[in-house]
């Protein structure tokens, strides 16, 4: 119970709504007014042309004329004919006698009264003149008959009212069950949503971990605003714009949602699709309106999140006039930042993960004047993050947060708040009472490898090929010393298709030595050449295993120029300019065929150092293969016993929390990008992530 009301204080957004949900009555849909409406409309019209049981076809009311059953008619607007039965008619018992009521507009309707309905090509009068002298002749009763016009003002007033009145409702409706932005009379007002620096609803400071400098740049825009004379005093000008750069998941939105809290001002929120429409001119008349009203609140801030939809390089990718309303959003967004008509207080910033894809224009000072990075953090940074999202959890008494940092390198706050989320549904899952440090583990072995399959059916010969697949990675990467140590080895399948997979833990570096790439594509083929040394043969297991090392030999030689026969040179394509067309290379014809030439001879030297290794330690390569077979799991403390103290520096300190048997606890996953090496996949197919270097 506890925790359901903290879920609701953390919350307040939902508990706030479920108020006015229990509030509010159950009403009918908009469609069950219309249909009882129209019954209605359908019920009054049949009443008004008078539809009841003593209508009569016209052909029996002309026999009746004939047998001199009726005695009195009367034609009204030359179509409707009413008339009564004579005595001699009734005491026939042959005409349709119909019931006493009144009808709508209340006139009194006999039984012994009629009504047909005549066809406009008869002439009903010269029927009933020629009849009345043929009865003269004969002394027979004759007709009484009578003709009048009656203006049925109300059935014409129906005719025009009710298409009128269907039209009008259902434009109505569909206005309203239309989203307001899409609205064909608001369809250039912004989409901004405006956040109230008095709400309930706050993200501060306090809740953004780590981020310690990009916190120094944005609290500085703060402060400003609230104090702008502590920095005019000496003659400086508030940044017009700040751009926050980074990774996805890094925090920048999360930086932007804390500078709302703070601000005290108004601030003003959309993301850059929100300009984006299917009508030519919407997204420029947007901005204009979306200036016009943060100038009428200012000092203001403006954040547009993904501001890469809409601020892209002008004149790339143009065909026949295409993205030209991309473009004219953004020449408006320009001008509004700095141009003629600019006023002062209104503060703009942005976020973006592609800052490469921005116009210069953008980027240029009095514009964006600040470029803010929000990079993946580092172990400190990740502590605070993980006791950030832990705060809320009910934890265990050996969850310990610095080695859960430890265990995640390369992850992102967004990474870490998934952790902590899987983490608390494993617990939940298992009915514990507290999160247990197990539970983190497994989490992160999720987020990593993806689900577990033990259910997954492996032919006993492939199971073997994983596991001494998996055994020549960990052992390649054991025992070379600018490798990162291996803290697990398994052949579990995980995820989509991996079958097997090896996780190392890197050092958090910044530099790559030709050393270190090097050895990371020995630790990549390790996998391929233990196939061949035990089975003779190969598999497709391997397949990206083979392309994390031509990324890294081509990287070598293309990027960082560690090659002896090409120089130091780098045709590293990403700097390259505006003008130069997309698929030009900045080399010949032969300097391409020594870099495939250089590619082959690193990717062979790197194959017979990982055989030599292997072959030298084949007894270890048996011993690993035969161990991940029977436990499936192995540990760092299972990797000690196995391969012996590692030869080069000291393995990882887990702070008590020893191997078992290998399984969960001591187990150091870590990021897929820098750490992981998932091994042979189902469809062939090895799932690992790029190097780091790339």
């Amino acid at each position: 119970m506890a925790q359901n009301e903290r879920n609701d204080i953390n919350n307040p957004r939902d508990a706030d709504d479920k108020g006015p949900r229990l509030q509010q009555r159950p009403r009918l849909s908009l469609w069950i007014y219309l249909a009882i409406f129209l019954v209605l409309l359908i019920q009054i019209f049949f009443f008004w042309q008078g539809v009841d049981t003593n209508t009569i076809e016209y052909s029996t009311f002309l026999s009746y004329v004939e047998n001199g059953y009726v005695e009195k008619v009367e034609i009204i607007n030359d179509r409707r004919v009413e008339g009564t039965y004579s005595e001699d008619g009734i005491k026939s018992g042959k005409v349709q006698l119909g019931e006493a009521r009144q009808d709508l507009l209340g006139n009194s309707m006999e039984r012994n009264a009629f009504v047909t309905t005549k066809p406009i090509e008869n002439d009903l009068v010269a029927f009933l003149r020629e009849y009345n002298e043929e009865a003269a002749k004969e002394e027979l009763p004759s007709v009484e008959f009578a003709a009048k016009y009656e203006e049925n003002w109300f059935g014409g007033l129906l005719t025009w009212i009710i298409p009128l009145g269907l039209i009008v409702l259902l434009w109505v409706f569909l206005l309203r069950r239309m989203n307001p932005g899409s609205q064909v009379l608001n369809i250039g007002k912004n989409k901004a949503v405006l956040f109230d620096a008095m709400g309930e609803q706050k993200i501060t400071f306090k809740d953004v971990a780590g981020l310690d400098e990009a916190k120094e740049e944005v609290v500085e825009v703060v402060e400003f605003l609230k104090n702008p004379k502590k920095f005019t005093k000496l003659g400086g000008k508030l940044p017009k714009g700040v751009l926050l750069v980074g990774p996805p998941g890094t925090g920048k939105t999360l930086l932007a949602k804390a500078v709302a809290g703070e601000a005290g001002t108004p601030f003003f929120s959309l993301s850059g699709s929100d300009f984006v429409e299917m009508f030519v001119g919407v997204g420029a008349a947007r901005v204009r309106d979306l200036f016009k009203q943060a100038k009428e609140k200012a000092p203001c801030i403006i954040f547009i999140d993904e501001i890469d939809a809409i601020g892209r390089s002008r004149g790339k990718g143009m065909m026949m006039g295409g993205n030209d309303e991309r473009e004219n959003t953004l020449n408006q967004l320009l001008v509004e930042m700095d141009g003629f008509n600019t006023d002062k207080g209104v503060i703009i910033m942005a976020a973006t993960n592609r800052p490469d894809v921005l116009d210069n224009a953008l980027l240029r000072p009095g514009r964006f004047d600040r470029q803010i990075l929000i990079d993946r953090p580092d172990r400190r940074e990740r502590e605070q993050i993980f006791r950030v999202h832990t705060r809320n959890l009910i934890l265990a008494d050996d969850v310990n947060c610095d080695v859960l940092a430890s265990q995640t390198p390369g992850f992102a706050g967004a990474e870490i708040a998934n952790v902590c989320n899987e983490a608390a549904l494993l617990a939940a899952r298992q009915d514990k009472d507290a999160i247990e440090m197990h539970d983190f583990e497994q989490a992160i072995d999720r987020v990593i490898g993806g689900l577990e399959k033990k259910n997954k059916l492996i032919s006993p010969e492939e199971k073997k090929i994983v596991a001494y697949h998996e055994a020549g990675h960990a052992i390649t990467g054991w025992f070379l010393k600018h490798t990162d140590p291996v803290v697990k080895v398994s052949i579990v399948p995980r995820g989509l298709a991996a079958l097997g997979y090896a996780q190392y833990l890197p050092e958090e570096r910044y530099l790559y030595s030709k050393e270190y790439i090097e050895a990371q594509m020995i630790f990549a083929m390790g996998g391929r050449v233990a196939e061949e040394i035990v089975f003779g043969s190969i598999t497709s297991g391997a397949q990206n295993d083979l392309e994390r090392i031509t990324k890294m030999a081509y990287a070598m030689i293309v990027d960082y120029g560690m090659s002896e026969t090409i120089g130091p040179i780098s045709y590293n394509l990403s700097g390259r300019g505006d003008d130069r067309p997309l698929f030009d290379k900045p080399y010949s014809a032969e300097t391409a065929r020594l870099i495939d030439e250089e590619v082959k001879l690193i990717i062979a030297d790197v194959r017979q150092k990982a055989r030599a290794l292997l072959e030298e330690k084949r007894d270890k390569l048996e011993e690993m293969a035969q161990a991940l077979l029977s436990k499936e799991v192995l540990g760092p403390k299972d990797l000690v016993q196995i391969l012996g103290p590692r030869p080069y520096g000291e393995y990882v300190s887990f702070n008590g929390h020893a191997a078992g048997d290998g399984a969960a606890e001591g187990e150091d996953p870590t990021k897929p990008e820098p750490a992981t090496d998932v091994g042979i996949s189902d469809e062939g197919s090895s799932t690992e992530a790029p190097a780091p270097p790339l």
